[in-house]
């Protein structure tokens, strides 16, 4: 799109995160903008983020979205090994992020000098647009306009797919038949289960603590404790169903999966190109959470060093994670920046990126900016829809669930409504009789833990915590994608 299209584009939502800072999303963000086409042939136009504190709203242009996602599927459907190409190099690129990340250095910062801190800062942004570059083509496909998912059900009915039949197939033909890496570690508590000695049980808990304790930082703080897991595990073992039997169901139902899926790609006469799009559409639900995790990593790790240049230069960190790359080079190195700039970002602004312009707004041009994003929600409606992520029917109250602190309200049988899920509630999914999340696509992590775990699911619903409260008794019909609140 050119300048004068991108000008009369209307801003759309993208995705709403509770805890988000300038320091991390400009990564992305910037590389939307000016370094996504690498691999996908287009770069977003525009992309503008409104941050209240850590509270993020960002935005595309709803055409633009569209046609970068438009775009990619063509790529997925008529290019021969793309889709298989993507999910490579989102392994390769993070490793390479995680690799980078191993070696942050956590203890003796003091001894390190501004322009050591410089450089681990510098090359961990570097690193990290480039992992997007790759690592967000299946969430620009599919997120913001279902632009794969109805590119393939669109291809299922010229095959001969009847309405009746179109949701069903679809979730069978897009399932996983690998693990991924929430799955595995699950089935890693879950073994902890089985072991009778308590004294042992403890000792591969810690061991379980040091592997995963990072996961859940989301965006700007977070580590899990021991007891975080002691008390994870006492959830399950006070289940009705033992350890070794969760663990044997979940295989048998991933083996189920994976026959179901193959039994269905040769009843409908699935041509060669297309079961590659399939599984490879699977694949892309097990490298999301392979790429999240490397990610959270990398954050985790960085975390000191922002606390490290933020006592150097008397700021709060906070302070630090409203800077750009630049003025935090400027900081270090020629101890140049403003601190009531600053502790101003803190409290609210806008930050703007494309091509040829990136800038942070306060103050009066923030809030002109942020009018423009305004839209209005009716809320006294009784019933939302949004795409099936994992089939079944469900009935129960509704507990608003977006962070860890908010999964102690989370009963057996309660319907879990967030805006999108993280690896921080799974605890909390797993309790639920259905999940429903305001933001989506099939590659989501909600459709991903949904399927994992055989919980009903509705995405993309766009407006159900801003509808739904705690206590509301709802009906989950994730067959036709449809939620009624009954009370």
């Amino acid at each position: 799109m050119n300048k004068d299209e991108l000008k009369n584009d209307p801003w759309t939502l993208a995705e709403e995160i509770p805890d988000g800072d300038l320091y991390f999303f400009q990564i992305p963000f910037n590389c939307f903008a000016r370094q996504f086409g690498e691999n996908t042939g287009r770069a977003y136009g525009k992309v503008l983020s409104h941050f209240k504190g850590y509270h993020l709203w960002f935005y595309f242009g709803d055409k633009d979205s569209f046609e970068v996602g438009k775009n990619i599927v063509d790529r997925i459907v008529n290019e021969k090994g793309y889709a298989k190409k993507i999910n490579k190099n989102i392994i390769k690129y993070s490793d390479k992020l995680r690799c980078f990340s191993k070696k942050v250095p956590q203890k003796n910062l003091d001894k390190l000098s501004n322009k050591q801190l410089w450089q681990i800062y510098n090359a961990q942004d570097k690193i990290h647009k480039e992992y997007y570059t790759w690592c967000w083509i299946p969430v620009a496909a599919d997120m913001f306009h279902n632009d794969l998912t109805n590119r393939v059900k669109e291809y299922l009915v010229n095959i001969g797919v009847g309405s009746d039949k179109l949701t069903e197939y679809f979730i069978t033909l897009t399932q996983p038949t690998k693990k991924s890496l929430i799955f595995i570690e699950q089935q890693e508590l879950l073994k902890i289960g089985t072991v009778s000695s308590p004294e042992k049980r403890m000792r591969l808990l810690e061991k379980h603590r040091k592997k995963y304790y990072y996961t859940k930082f989301i965006w700007v703080a977070g580590e899990y404790k021991l007891e975080d897991y002691v008390k994870q595990l006492d959830d399950i073992l006070s289940g009705k169903e033992s350890c070794a039997k969760i663990i044997a169901k979940q295989n048998k139902d991933l083996q189920i999966a994976a026959k179901k899926k193959k039994a269905l790609i040769k009843e409908l006469k699935i041509d060669k190109h297309w079961q590659n799009i399939f599984y490879e559409f699977g694949d892309f639900m097990v490298t999301k959470i392979y790429r999240r995790y490397a990610q959270i990593f990398a954050l985790y790790q960085m975390d000191a060093i922002l606390k490290e240049i933020a006592k150097r230069f008397y700021l709060i960190p906070k302070q630090v994670r409203f800077m750009l790359p630049p003025e935090v080079k400027d900081m270090l190195l020629n101890n140049k920046y403003d601190e009531n700039e600053l502790l101003a970002r803190t409290k609210q602004c806008v930050y703007y990126v494309d091509k040829d312009k990136e800038a942070v707004y306060i103050g009066e041009e923030a809030d002109r900016l942020i009018k423009q994003t305004e839209i209005k929600i009716n809320v006294d409606i009784k019933e939302l829809r949004g795409e099936v992520a994992c089939s079944g029917y469900a009935k129960g109250k509704v507990k608003i669930v977006i962070r860890a602190e908010d999964m102690k309200k989370m009963n057996q049988g309660d319907i879990l409504v967030s805006i999108a899920t993280d690896p921080d509630i799974v605890p909390a999914m797993k309790k639920a009789a259905a999940i429903i999340t305001e933001q989506g696509g099939v590659t989501s992590h909600a459709a991903i833990v949904s399927r994992e775990l055989n919980i009903p699911c509705i995405i993309g619903t766009k407006i159900a915590t801003k509808v739904l409260k705690d206590g509301d008794m709802v009906e989950v019909d994730a067959n036709s994608g449809i939620i009624k609140i009954i009370n």
